[in-house]
């Protein structure tokens, strides 16, 4: 486990896909690099967000769901705000909004998987003990799941049973908040595009979309 644990620390990047489990689920798939960039995309309660940050810059942009949802909770905490979002829904649609990249990253915790400064920080990068499971096969190869109980929560690799225990998927804690996700594209570079900037607003336009922004 000490083994898979430091191959996943030395990482200079790579893609992630699975769930944060926060009050809901929240599915995520991103690929993110240590020199701050981070693509892809995360699903909340049937919306799909996609998101791209470079530096300390980052661009959302939201579906039809997604926008709908910003309506339907200014409904529900402030009607008095409704007009307001509307008007911000209607400047977001087929945009990217336009924002700090710590402004977006600390939004959730499955965004802050784009912190791969800080989001991984607590996954020690050894352990002197480790429980093993049964061997099972996933996606065609044969696996192990290494779980190392330690304060703050669990920490669970999954590996292959031969050769390198390159780390396939780990489970650990992000503010106490569960997270699982499978582990590829190790090391491949992350492509990232900034958006032309006629497809870019500026979050300060949309303020509206939080219904309670002054």
């Amino acid at each position: 486990m000490t083994e898979a644990l430091t191959l996943f620390k030395g990482y200079r990047s790579f893609g992630l896909k699975g769930e944060v489990r926060d009050e809901v689920n929240i599915l995520v798939d991103l690929h993110v690099d240590r020199q701050g960039n981070c693509a892809g995309s995360y699903r909340n309660l049937g919306a799909t967000t996609e998101f791209v940050v470079i530096g300390d810059r980052a661009w959302s942009a939201f579906d039809e769901e997604g926008l709908n949802g910003f309506i339907e909770t200014a409904r529900y905490v402030r009607p008095d705000a409704v007009a307001a979002t509307k008007d911000a829904v209607a400047t977001a649609r087929g945009k990217y909004v336009e924002s700090s990249a710590a402004e977006l990253t600390g939004a959730s915790v499955a965004l802050y998987l784009c912190r791969m400064d800080r989001a991984y920080a607590d996954v020690p990068a050894s352990v002197t003990s480790a429980e093993h499971s049964s061997p099972r096969t996933e996606n065609g190869e044969r696996r192990v799941s290494l779980m190392h109980a330690r304060e703050g929560g669990e920490v669970v690799v999954q590996v292959p049973k031969a050769g390198t225990p390159t780390p396939r998927r780990i489970e650990f804690e992000i503010r106490d908040v569960p997270v699982l996700v499978d582990i590829d594209d190790y090391d491949v570079p992350v492509k990232v595009q900034r958006p032309d900037t006629s497809d870019v607003v500026q979050a300060e336009e949309v303020r509206g979309l939080d219904p309670f922004a002054d």
